[in-house]
Parts: C-alpha cells; sequence; structure tokens
C-alpha cells in the first residue's frame, strides 16, 4: 500500500504525542469495562459480593435482584467483548459503551436524588468517552456484519425450533415433575446457547481486520517497488530481509515499512526504511494504518536509534540481545583467545577443503542442486524460518548481489555454504542462512567456522569491513553482572533455559571471532497484548524452545561444526 504523507515533518512529534494519548485513552476505557466484567461475572455466583458492589447497581440499574444468574453472564460476557473493542479502537464497541453509560445515567436522574451523585459519575463517563471518539476508528469489516447477520438470524430460528419442541414435549408429559425437569434442560440449553452466541456475534464485531491477500503478480511487484527504498536507504545488517515473501509493506513518502499481520498482531521487521527526516512521520502514519484495522504492533530486532520513536507513541521496548558485528580488518586467527578457531580452521584447510565465494545467481546447476539438498536435509523438509533474520528463500532471479559462499570437499563435493546479503551501513555482509552437509558421517568438525574465517579474508580482500554473524539472545545478562534488579531475578531462569538451548552457545560461537556487539529490542504494545504477541513472534521465528529467540534455535546444525 502506498501512502502519501498528510503529516507534516514539524508536526510529527505532536501527532505521536497525540497517538499515546490516543492508547492511553483506549486502555483506561477498556480496563474499567474489564474490572465491572469480571464483578459482574462473580456477583452472578456470589450474590453477595454483588451487593457489597454498591457502584454496580448503580452503573446497571435494575438488574438485581430481579435478574437470573444466567443474564449477570450474558451481560458478563458481553462486557467482556467491549473491553477487548474497547482496546483494539473498535467504533462499534465505543457507541455501545457510550449509548449503556448515557441510559444508565438517565435512569440514574429519574429515580431522584438518591441516584443523583451516581447518575452525574456515569454522565461524565459517557461524555469523557464520547469526547474521544477520535481514539476509536475501527469498524467491522462488511464480511463480518454480514457473517453476524447470519449467525443472528441462525440463533433466532434455533432458539423458536427449541421453544417449540420443549412446548411440545411439555404438552405429551404433563406430570408436573416432567414439566420441572423439562424446565430445567431448557433454561441450561438457553444459557449455553445465549452465550454461545453472544461470544460469536460479539467476536466477528469487534474482532481485528484480517489483511488483504495479494495475487502473486500484485506481491511481486509490492516486493520490487519495496526492493528500490531498500536499495537507496537500505544498508543496516537486517533490512534486506524487509524483503521477505511473506511480509508486506506500507509506504509513506520514501519510506517503508515490512510488516506482517498473524493472529491481530502486526510484526514489524526490520525497523522502517527511508530517509532520517521522515521517520516521525512515517511511524505515525503506519501507526494509523494499523489501528485502523484493530491490529496490535509489535517490532522485533529493533535497533536503538528507533526507540525514542517507538516509545514516542507509546510502544515499549524490552532488550532482546546483541547482534555480532565482526570488523574484518582488524580479525587475526593469532593470539590464545584464537586457538580453538584456529585449530580448526587450519584443520579443515589441511584435509583440502576450499571456500569459494559466487553471486548465488551465477552458482552452477549442480551446485544449487546440492545446496538445495543439504538446506532440506538440515531443516528435515520445512521451510526456511526466521522473520527478522533470514530471507526465506535462495536462487530467486530478482535477489541479485548476494555473497555465497560454498566450502567443497576434495572431490568437489558441496559440504556447507553460507549466503550473506549486503549491508552498507556496516560496509559489508550479514548472514542470512548457514548449512552444512548432513548425510556423510567423516566431515571434520569446524566446516562452518572456516567458511566464516575464510569470508572474513575475502571480506577484507574487497577492501570492505564488516561482517554480521549470529544474535546472541540475553546476552549481556547472561554474560555480565545484572544492572537490574529485573535482571538479577531473570538471570538464573535464563541461565536455566540456556542450558537446554542455544542460547550460551551462540555467543559463544560468535564470541570466537572477537565482534562488537550491537543491542536489539523487541517493541511491544499494551500489557494486554504481549502474551499474544509474544507467541506469534516465536511462531514467525521458527522457535521451538522459548519465545522471541529467534531461527536460532530451530532445527539447525550445531554452531561451528
Amino acid at each position: 500500500m502506498w501512502v502519501v504523507s498528510t503529516v507534516a515533518p514539524r508536526t510529527a512529534h505532536t501527532a505521536l504525542a497525540a497517538q499515546r494519548t490516543r492508547l492511553r485513552v483506549r486502555a483506561v476505557a477498556s480496563r474499567v469495562v474489564l474490572v465491572i466484567a469480571v464483578l459482574t461475572a462473580l456477583s452472578a455466583f456470589r450474590p453477595r459480593l454483588w451487593r457489597s458492589w454498591g457502584f454496580l447497581r448503580e452503573v446497571l440499574p435494575g438488574l438485581v435482584p430481579t435478574t437470573a444468574r444466567s443474564s449477570l453472564l450474558v451481560v458478563a460476557i458481553a462486557l467482556l467483548l467491549a473491553s477487548r473493542g474497547l482496546r483494539r479502537g473498535s467504533r462499534l464497541a465505543h457507541l455501545a459503551s457510550v449509548l449503556v453509560l448515557t441510559v444508565s445515567a438517565l435512569l440514574h436522574f429519574v429515580e431522584g436524588r438518591h441516584s443523583l451523585v451516581a447518575g452525574i459519575v456515569t454522565a461524565v463517563g459517557a461524555v469523557w468517552l464520547g469526547a474521544w471518539s477520535s481514539a476509536f476508528p475501527v469498524l467491522p469489516q462488511r464480511r463480518a456484519v454480514r457473517r453476524a447477520g447470519l449467525l443472528a438470524v441462525t440463533g433466532v430460528l434455533v432458539l423458536l425450533v427449541l421453544v417449540g419442541l420443549f412446548s411440545v414435549l411439555t404438552l405429551h408429559d404433563p406430570h408436573p415433575a416432567a414439566d420441572l425437569r423439562i424446565r430445567h434442560i431448557a433454561r441450561l440449553v438457553e444459557l449455553g446457547l445465549s452465550m454461545g452466541f453472544l461470544v460469536a456475534l460479539g467476536w466477528s464485531l469487534v474482532a481485528p481486520w484480517r489483511p488483504a491477500r495479494l495475487g502473486a503478480r500484485d506481491q511481486h511487484l509490492e516486493r520490487e517497488r519495496a526492493r528500490a527504498v531498500v536499495d537507496r536507504y537500505g544498508g543496516g545488517t537486517l533490512d534486506y530481509f524487509a524483503l521477505r515473501d511473506d511480509k508486506s509493506w506500507f509506504f509513506v513518502g520514501q519510506s517503508v515499512v515490512a510488516h506482517s499481520v498473524r493472529a491481530g498482531v502486526c510484526l514489524v521487521s526490520p525497523d522502517p526504511i527511508g530517509p532520517v527526516e521522515e521517520r516521525e512521520q512515517t511511524w505515525v502514519e503506519f501507526l494509523g494504518y494499523a489501528h485502523e484495522f484493530g491490529w496490535s504492533v509489535a517490532v522485533i530486532g529493533a535497533s536503538a536509534s528507533w526507540l525514542p520513536v517507538y516509545e514516542a507513541s507509546g510502544l515499549r521496548s524490552v532488550y532482546l540481545g546483541d547482534e555480532a558485528i565482526v570488523d574484518c580488518p582488524s580479525f587475526s586467527l593469532a593470539g590464545g583467545e584464537r586457538k580453538s578457531l584456529r585449530q580448526a580452521v587450519n584443520r579443515v584447510a589441511k584435509g583440502g577443503w576450499t571456500t569459494t565465494f559466487v553471486d548465488p545467481l551465477e552458482l552452477d546447476e549442480d551446485g544449487r542442486a546440492q545446496i538445495a539438498a543439504m538446506s532440506g536435509e538440515s531443516r528435515h523438509g520445512e521451510g526456511e524460518r526466521g522473520f527478522s533474520m533470514t530471507l526465506s528463500r535462495m536462487f530467486d532471479p530478482d535477489d541479485a548481489g548476494l555473497l555465497l559462499a560454498v566450502t567443497r570437499s576434495p572431490e568437489g563435493r558441496v559440504d556447507a555454504f553460507c549466503q550473506f546479503t549486503p549491508a552498507a551501513e556496516i560496509d559489508g555482509w550479514s548472514l542470512d542462512v548457514m548449512r552444512r552437509r548432513m548425510d556423510v558421517d567423516d566431515l571434520p568438525n569446524g566446516l562452518i567456522d572456516f567458511t566464516i574465517a575464510r569470508t572474513i579474508d575475502e571480506v577484507v580482500r574487497r577492501g570492505q569491513h564488516g561482517l554480521g554473524l549470529n544474535f546472541a539472545v540475553m546476552r549481556e545478562v547472561l554474560e555480565n553482572h545484572p544492572a537490574t534488579r529485573f535482571d538479577a531475578l531473570v538471570r538464573p531462569l535464563l541461565q536455566r533455559v540456556s542450558a537446554t538451548t542455544q542460547m550460551s552457545s551462540l555467543a559463544t560461537f560468535n564470541s570466537k571471532y572477537g565482534p562488537g556487539w550491537v543491542p536489539r529490542f523487541v517493541v511491544l504494545d499494551a500489557a494486554e497484548f504481549v502474551a499474544t504477541q509474544a507467541l506469534v513472534m516465536a511462531d514467525a521465528e521458527g522457535v521451538t524452545e522459548i519465545p522471541l529467540i529467534g531461527r536460532f534455535l530451530a532445527r539447525s546444525p550445531r554452531p561451528g561444526s
């Protein structure tokens, strides 16, 4: 999607502040309704609790004591759905909430002076919520409205059929005990159907929109439009991965935001790409676009330079780990700290293995076939995973200018390879994928180390400087003295997890090359969405052990092997 910015650069910061305020309004409205919903549900089973919470009787006058337990449960479900809708900016939930508050205030005023204070409070709430209608722009999709209408008609028909059925049963068996039993069953069925119907109806109307799916041709055209922006303004170690096939692209001015929507969560990675002066206005436009569809927003692998913009918009940043960047001209295998790496590289070299470098599109057919087979073996037949730090494809005709390091045995068999994407920001390359052969038993250890060491030499030979390697999750917390009380609390848990995952081994693998460490962050939406966002990120990255680690915990060869 292409958007011409409507936010002037000098007012972008003000727009970010306004967006942050709108998010706070949604949070307050949603949490108040959520509290009322929980108390309403509890009061259905604890009547005394309802009587002790007097303000609930004021908000919902006349409901108790004449209303049955089933009605309270239905009301609680409706309030829960309204809370969810308010948090996602649903216009429908907003209008319903304002209407309920307004009617409640009028009823209080009619009751007289004993309800005057409650009426004033309720009226103020209605006015406050109504004044912030701009914070709730999300309308249900047309197909959602059609689906809701179909559900409503179906629900009414089912209810009519059941009423008729129970009426017939009652007429054929007029015995009082049987009549009571039938009525009891009818009430249970009515309650179950009412709650199920209400959930289905409400969910269909307040659930976030699903993104429109582009055809293959349009998706390709959008990707190539994004490629033009990446070529001109990209250069970070993650920027080329904005061109993954499972991403969509939102354009503002000369900038692009690569993202993917999954289960109502809009995942962004890498940081938006474009001129620095467009950063704030790009993010304002994108948040407006995402929130119109009711999506929560999360950023994976965010850089420190973007955090002020994200946090100014009301999002929260959490340290995720460090990316290893090798300064190739200063790298050397000499010295005691490089002993194990030097031995591994020399052992492979003495065995006759060699590494060559080529643009992947220039590789011969036999080499392509061997690499494809090796990749499938390493992944056990699965596709490439890793939303933020892998390209997810090889040998695409449009991916010209990549670097493929191919390590072959003395017989010419491809035994390992690494693919790198261009990264102008570090004047070099960024690791996309690394694989080694898994179907040969007598291969020497250190094939990946050998391939990377030779790649460092190649970078220097080309007059370049940087080589981006793997990502070390929570490295700062695991390796250094805890900087905060939170770090001290989570460090034992992380150490226990790292003992059975690749968290510590990846940091150790990267450390062999003496890299510089660049911190990366995840940026999250409101606390209510964190659990959902964590699960969606884990799925997007192909994580198998713990959330948010990324592609490096998926089925992959042992580092350095």
